[in-house]
Parts: C-alpha cells; sequence; structure tokens
C-alpha cells in the first residue's frame, strides 16, 4: 500500500488529517501488534478471545504512524482513527486501495471463488500471468488462503499498486460473506470454479452453496467479465441467473469455450493436458496428474485468454508452474511417491484426490492416510460413510484414519476394505514396516485441523531413512 494517512482518514471517517501527521504515507497495514514496524498503521481487531484495543499503547511505542480503533484510547502517543467497526474498516480501506489501483492503465483485478481448489487455480494463474511478456508482468496475489473478511483485505492491502494484476482468491463460509467480500475485490475478472458439499454449517445445503458462490459475479466492475464451471448444473443456473452473459468453461463439454482433458501421467506426477481455447487446441504440462485437475486446467486458460494472453503464454506459464505446500505435492522417497494433500478437506476435494492417486498409482499400491473432513453439519456422518463407500473402488493395500468419524468411514467401505483407526503418526509407521518392501503412492488428506501434515512429514522421514539403507 502506499497512501497518506490523511487519505486513510478521509477513507475511514469523511474527514482529513490535516498538518504534518496528515502527510505520512502509510505502506503497511497490520492487525497483529507482534508485527508492527515504525511508519505502520495498526487496525483493532475484536475476535471471540481477544481485543487487540488492549495492545494500542504497545503498538504506538513500537512506533506505528496510526491506530484505527472502535473507543477512544489513552496514553497513546499517535493519531488514532476512530470508527464503529474495525473488521469493516478494514475492508473499506482495501475497497479505498483498490479504487486507487483501478486507476493505473491495464490493471486488473482477478476474484476466484470455489468449494475446491481456488488456492491452487489462484497460484497457478498468478504464476501464468507473471510468466507472460518474458516476466514483465508484476502479480499480486493473497498469501497463502488469507481469503476472509481479514486476509482478502490484508492480502490487497500488502500491493504495491504497481502491479498489472492482483490474483485474489475469496473464500467464505456464511450467507452474507460474499456480499462483504465481493465489494472489497470489486474485480474486473470473477471466477466461480466449482461447488461441493462444504461449510453446510453455514450454508445450509448445495444449493445455498451454489447461490453464495454465484454471487460474486454480481460484484463485477463495469465492463467486468465472468467466468464459471458449466460442470454443476446448480451453480451454473446461478451464475446465468446472477450475469447473463457470463462464460463457461468445462472439463466435460469439449464444446465450451474454454476446455480442459487430461491425457497422461508424466514422470515425478506430472500431467499432460489438452486445452482448447475459442476453437484453437493445444497441450500444456501441469504440475498434477489426474482427471480432475483438468478442472483447474480450463479456469485458468479461460482466464488467462480473457486477460489477452495467447494458447503459447498460458502453456508455457502452466508448464512452469508449482503448486503451493500440501496440494496434491508430490516427492519420491524410498521408492514410494508421497503425496502431500494435507492442507484441507471437504467430500469434492476427498475424492478427486483419492481418484487421482489411484490413476498415479497404476497397478502399484496405494495407501491411504486420511482424516476427518470438517464443518460439514448434520451431513457430515453421511459424507464420511460416502467417503468409504468409494474406498472398494480404489483397491487399496491399505486405509489409515484419524478422526471422529472412522467408524462412519469403516461402514461404508463394508468388509471389502480394513479401515485402520489411528491417533499419531507413529501407528502408520509401525503397520508399514511390517509389510513387504513395495513402490507405489502413499496419499495423505484431510482438514486442516486434523493436522494430517504430521503423517506426511514422518512418512518422508521414514522413507527417506529407508533409502539411505536404515530404518527409523
Amino acid at each position: 500500500m502506499n497512501m497518506t494517512l490523511d487519505a486513510i482518514a478521509r477513507c475511514l471517517t469523511g474527514a482529513g488529517l490535516p498538518g504534518p501527521e496528515g502527510g505520512l504515507v502509510i505502506g503497511a497495514v497490520r492487525t497483529d501488534s507482534r508485527e508492527v514496524a515504525p511508519g505502520d498503521l495498526f487496525v483493532c481487531l475484536k475476535g471471540e478471545r481477544f481485543d487487540a484495543h488492549d495492545f494500542a499503547a504497545q503498538v504506538a511505542e513500537a512506533g506505528a504512524a496510526a491506530i484505527v480503533a472502535s473507543s477512544a484510547l489513552e496514553g497513546v502517543n499517535c493519531p488514532v482513527l476512530l470508527v464503529d467497526d474495525t473488521l469493516k474498516a478494514l475492508g473499506a480501506l482495501a475497497r479505498c486501495w483498490r479504487e486507487g489501483f483501478a486507476h493505473k492503465a491495464g490493471s486488473r483485478v482477478v476474484a476466484i471463488t470455489g468449494t475446491a481448489g481456488k488456492t491452487t487455480v489462484k497460484e497457478l494463474l498468478a504464476q501464468t500471468l507473471a510468466s507472460a511478456q518474458g516476466g514483465a508482468l508484476a502479480v499480486a496475489k493473497n498469501h497463502k488462503n488469507f481469503n476472509n473478511q481479514v486476509g482478502l483485505p490484508l492480502s490487497m492491502l500488502a500491493a504495491s499498486g504497481q502491479e498489472d494484476a492482483w490474483v485474489m482468491e475469496v473464500g467464505i463460509s456464511k450467507p452474507g460473506d460474499m456480499d462483504e467480500l465481493g465489494v472489497i475485490a470489486a474485480p474486473d475478472l470473477a471466477l466461480v470454479l466449482n461447488i461441493g458439499p462444504a461449510h453446510l454449517e453455514g450454508l445450509g445445503d448445495l444449493s445455498g452453496v451454489a447461490k453464495a458462490k454465484a454471487s460474486l459475479l454480481a460484484h463485477l466492475r463495469p465492463g467486468g467479465a465472468g467466468l464459471c464451471s458449466m460442470d454443476y448444473p446448480e451453480l451454473w443456473a446461478e451464475a446465468q441467473a446472477v450475469l447473463p452473459g457470463v462464460v463457461g468453461f468445462s472439463a466435460a463439454n469439449s464444446f465450451a469455450r474454454y476446455y480442459a482433458r487430461f491425457e497422461e501421467t508424466l514422470p515425478g506426477g506430472r500431467g499432460l493436458f489438452e486445452l482448447i481455447v475459442d476453437g484453437q487446441a493445444f497441450w500444456a504440462e501441469l504440475p498434477a496428474c489426474g482427471a480432475h485437475f483438468a478442472e483447474n486446467a480450463a479456469a485458468v486458460a479461460g482466464a488467462c485468454h480473457l486477460l489477452g494472453l495467447t494458447p503459447e503464454q498460458t502453456a508455457a506459464g502452466l508448464g512452469g508452474a508449482v503448486l503451493p505446500d500440501q496440494r496434491f505435492c508430490c516427492v519420491e522417497a524410498g521408492g514410494w511417491r508421497l503425496v502431500d494433500d494435507t492442507y484441507n478437506a471437504n467430500p469434492l476435494s476427498m475424492r478427486r484426490s483419492l481418484e487421482a492417486a489411484r490413476l498415479m498409482a497404476g497397478d502399484g499400491p496405494l495407501v491411504l492416510v486420511l482424516g476427518d473432513m470438517k464443518e460439514l453439519g448434520a451431513g457430515a456422518q453421511a459424507a464420511h460413510e460416502d467417503l468409504g463407500a468409494l474406498l472398494p473402488g480404489l483397491t487399496p493395500a491399505a486405509v489409515f484414519f484419524q478422526g471422529e468419524f472412522a467408524a462412519d468411514v469403516a461402514r461404508g467401505a463394508g468388509a471389502a476394505v480394513s479401515v485402520n483407526t489411528i491417533s499419531e503418526p507413529a501407528e502408520v509407521l509401525a503397520q508399514l514396516r511390517t509389510r513387504p518392501a513395495a513402490s507405489g503412492v502413499i496419499l495423505v488428506k484431510g482438514s486442516r485441523s486434523c493436522r494430517m501434515e504430521r503423517y506426511a512429514q514422518a512418512l518422508l522421514a521414514e522413507l527417506g531413512n529407508a533409502e539411505k539403507g536404515g530404518r527409523a
């Protein structure tokens, strides 16, 4: 960010800040008191277990240029901008900064939402755009998956404003979230990736998810474009209702304007895909394989085309892209391919990862180390039983499951597959040591709160040690 304190005050309070203080240029906005450096703007947020107003004096001593607060502060030696709601003020400030970015010639803001894969698509698109024109394009993006009412504004405010594009993912969990976030992002291109049964505690059912995701299209800037998957009937219908001119992409309909198809697995877990953009077909290598990844490829290809990239630029960018950590990342060790997909899980992403891992394993053994899928509300037990029902068709060599829904997974799997209930990585390692030496694929996946990365890390250490000829 690069705004004067006077401009910030006008944005948040409607009144300027005269004098030398108003002329200070703010380069960073913080919500964590531990990160404040001299010259920063600090926003006092409130949570269920904390109130950042309590740290105002500490922040001022650290050199904050000003503090945004919802109540008067005593003993603070810097300007205080009083607002009714500091969280809303953070969003309003990001929107003001976004409006300033809109005045840069050729600037574009892309907002991405969906049940599964939005962080992956955000990363692929941002990297592909950044590689275009010989790497001459500057691109800002969310840090990791900072995509909610705090993360999205902070990600936008972290941009310098000199970029050519901002690629921002938008995450929601309850009705009304998208209306708040859509106003902040005001995208030039809105991309709705997919829908699935996730955040049902807040969104109710699949129809509620479709309506909430598609509502991003209502927040386009004038002249903006919408891009949405055609492969989910409820989502596509909602998208067309919100934006009749929305453009479709597909991994199922080759007559769609933007289409992708998985062709074959390449060494290192990469995949070869056929892409069709406005009737022109070409090939691209991506850093993942499987039919499920074709949806991501079609979405990125469509977005790139709408943003002015050629098929050659798109293929080259995708070929050089790297997936973010814990999102179907493949590591070769001890004769096995370990797939770390531990960042999160819902029924849609879980099914896709399982299918991709089975494809990657080919005729070799497939070991599954899985954890609960959270935030599914009243349908959680049924969703985990459905997960179990998928297992026999995957013919896994072993299945391990951590979490409260292990019995539901086992019930869905029936007698055909044994589901081993676990609580610590050591239990998986102990059982795998008793099995004959083999090579294949191990998939580790579960919701974020399950901390399944512990299993991936332990397995990698074990396999790496075995590769060196020892035993952990």
